[in-house]
């Protein structure tokens, strides 16, 4: 079973497909095929990010509230 890949590395995917679509050498087709892609990989990616925030939010045992420390980077 392959192991899935990095958020770093659908990050880079991500990146080298805009360059595709950028460069304007490909066709049409081609084109709808890279951004289809690019699409599933964003969601895929977007629902990582959401479970890492959700493993953010903590315990605060002291206040025995919930402590989103997600917060604390913004």
């Amino acid at each position: 079973m392959e192991k899935a890949k990095k958020f770093e590395d659908k990050l880079k995917q991500l990146e080298d497909m805009v360059i595709t679509l950028e460069s304007g050498e490909v066709g049409l087709e081609e084109s709808i095929n890279v951004i289809t892609k690019a699409s599933s990989l964003i969601k895929e990616m977007e629902k990582e990010l959401l479970d890492t925030e959700d493993k953010l939010k903590i315990l605060d045992i002291n206040n025995n509230t919930i402590k989103d420390a997600s917060k604390d980077y913004e």
